[in-house]
Formats: C-alpha cells, structure tokens, sequence
C-alpha cells in the first residue's frame, strides 16, 4: 500500500505524471501491494490452531513498508527525481498523507483493538523518510545499513514497562514507542523504506532492475535468516531473525524477501514494458491482486471496520486469537470480488480518491499522482 492512496507505479516528475517510452503502470508493483495487503488479512485472521500465524505476520507487513519506499520514489520522480523548484509541495503532499494516516490509524486502532494497526506508524515512517527523500541513490543503501545496525541498539537502551511499552511518560514515552519500541517501530523500520526508495530510483521499468532485486533480496534473506545458525548466534541478540524483534538479522532477511518478490513480480508481469504473450496471460491471473493493490488503503480500511465486531462475537463465545479458517477465506475472496467490480466499473478506490485530493495543496488534477 502507499499508504493515503494507492501509490503510483509510474514516476512522475515536476507538475505532471511522466511515463517512460513503453512503460504503463508497474503491474507488478500493484501485485505486490495487493499480496501484502492479503497477508495482512491472513496474519489478523488465520486460526492459530491450525498453523502458526508466524508464517504471514511480520513478513506482509515488511512487504507493506518496502513498497512504500517505492511508491514514494516513483511519486517523486523514480529514476528522475523530480526538479528542485517542485520538492517542496512534493513533501507538502507526503506530509498532508503522512498526519492522515496517523489519524486515521488511531480511529481504526480504537475500533479495532484485536489487531496491531499499522497505519500510524505508517504515516511516521513517511515523515522520517522526507528527510533523505532525495539523496543520490548511492546514499541510500549505505544510509539503510547505518540505521539497521543502530536503530536496534537505540531500542534496546529504551526502558520498558511490565508489557512492553517506553517506560517514559507523555511525549518521550509516545516517541519512544513511535519510533524504537511500539508494534511497527518506524526508526528501526527506517531501512525498508530506504531499500526500496533505492530500488524506485534505479528504473523498476528494467528488467535488468528487477533482476537485480531477485538476487539482491535473495542474498539479503540467505545472511539474515542464515544468521541463526552461525556459531555462538544464540547468544547475540542482533543475529536473531525473528519476526517482530527488530533485529538487524529480522531486518536484513525479511527485507530481502520483501525485495525479492518486487522483483520476482516485476519480472513476472512484465516490468511495464510491452507485454508478450505470456506475459500478458500472467497479468490476467494476477489482475485480482493487482486491483487489490490499486486501492490498498480503501481495503485495508474495511478490513479493520468489519472484522472488529466478529473478533467481539467469537472472543465472547469462547474462540482464542484468529477466526475460523472459513472468515479468512469468505474475507479474501470477497475482498478479491469487490476489487476486481471497483476498478472495472468505478476506478480509483474511495479512500484513495479522497486522500490525494486532501494531500494536493493548492494544485489542481495534475498533482493526481495515484492514478
């Protein structure tokens, strides 16, 4: 999700979208959105009585976070950043979409207290991330290196109370847990975010890019899983690639799972070149994700407004953590259909809509980045 819209998969530039020679959207960012999106679902939803949940939570997520480096780099210009004189109501926008999601993940939080909301720490992680928007590429990953090696080492110097939360009272406490120590810290979530501005900034219409991507995020999730079995590692805390601990380990191996599968679907779907056959088939199989990713907001949004009060019913009568399997199913596949009938007969997704018109300050239809 880019999170307060559906996020471009083309880079647009100065005052109007720029679309490269051959290039549509990226379907294969589209894909992705919607995947994690669905992962998400199944980490809320899977009955934890049949499969540990471990196997989509934290991953998705991860997912979620890398691909909101990429859509704000592809809405900031991709490979050509975009010219110095429009950078400032290019991050007035972000910013706008950063506090709207801050505010409407507390709502939802607040409605929906069975589930972990991503959405605030979202819209904090986009705050951070206008700080080093854009810095040459060749700065990015040696910035995300440095920050997934300190980030970790700042959240364990951080007090915690009796369940888990900053010690610290009013704004340092709120900081901390913000930033270092809540569900999805946005400091130590930082470099996900940087590893796929980096990837934005290198041309995703390539297919040499998304190549690269495989092999980059395949050897990223070898060291950071790999990491466990290294002699000694069970006593060092940063080598620990669990899910949700935040460790360099966790951060570099889900981070390059998250890149790998970019780039396996941009590669899969054509990397918004011209479509061959083939290529065109695996498009059309794909095309509910990719509806699902093009409205990530809208349908993560209803997600959260209605399985609150089924959580209420089930965990009244008696059910543990999770839904029957058949809500995960009925929940998927009903989130598939609406998708697919939306972008057919309507288009952009309300919520979308709604937030890139509040995010265009004084700028008319051209500032329409998401679609």
């Amino acid at each position: 999700m880019t999170v307060g819209a559906a996020g471009p998969s083309t880079p647009t530039t100065g005052r109007v979208r720029v679309t490269r020679p051959g290039a549509s959207r990226l379907v294969g960012v589209d894909v992705a959105r919607g995947l994690a999106v669905l992962g998400m679902f199944a980490a809320h939803l899977w009955p934890r009585d049949l499969l540990d949940e471990r196997l989509f939570d934290g991953r998705s997520a991860i997912l979620f976070a890398t691909l909101a480096g990429v859509s704000l780099g592809l809405m900031t210009g991709g490979a050509d950043p975009t010219r110095p004189d429009d950078r400032g109501r290019r991050a007035l926008s972000i910013a706008i979409r950063a506090v709207l999601l801050i505010v409407l993940g507390l709502l939802l939080q607040a409605w929906n207290p069975y589930v972990l909301v991503i959405l605030p720490y979202y819209g904090v992680m986009f705050v951070l991330l206008l700080a080093v928007l854009w810095l040459p590429r060749r700065l990015l990953v040696p910035l995300a290196v440095v920050v997934t090696l300190a980030a970790p080492f700042a959240a364990s110097l951080v007090p915690l109370d009796a369940v888990g939360d900053a010690a610290a009272p009013g704004l340092a406490g709120l900081a901390a847990d913000a930033l270092l120590v809540g569900a999805y810290p946005a400091l130590v979530w930082l470099p996900f975010l940087l590893a796929g501005l980096a990837a934005a900034r290198s041309d995703l219409a390539r297919p040499a890019t998304a190549a690269l991507l495989v092999v980059v995020g395949t050897v990223a999730a070898v060291i950071g899983y790999g990491a466990r079995f290294l002699p000694g590692a069970s006593d060092v805390a940063a080598l620990d690639p669990a899910d949700h601990e935040g460790m360099p380990a966790e951060i570099v191996g889900s981070g390059g799972v998250a890149l790998a599968v970019i780039g396996l679907l941009l590669l899969a779907t054509g990397t918004g070149r011209v479509a061959g056959r083939v290529t065109r088939v695996v498009r059309a199989v794909l095309s509910p994700l990719a509806a699902v990713g093009a409205q990530p907001l809208t349908v993560y949004t209803l997600h959260l407004l209605l399985t609150a009060p089924l959580f209420t019913a089930y965990r009244s009568a008696g059910g543990s953590y999770g839904l029957p399997l058949g809500w995960l199913v009925a929940s998927v596949v009903g989130t598939l259909v609406y998708a697919v009938l939306w972008r057919r007969f309507v288009g952009r997704g309300p919520l979308e809509r709604l937030v890139a018109a509040a995010s265009r300050p004084g700028a008319g239809r051209d500032d329409a980045v998401s679609r």
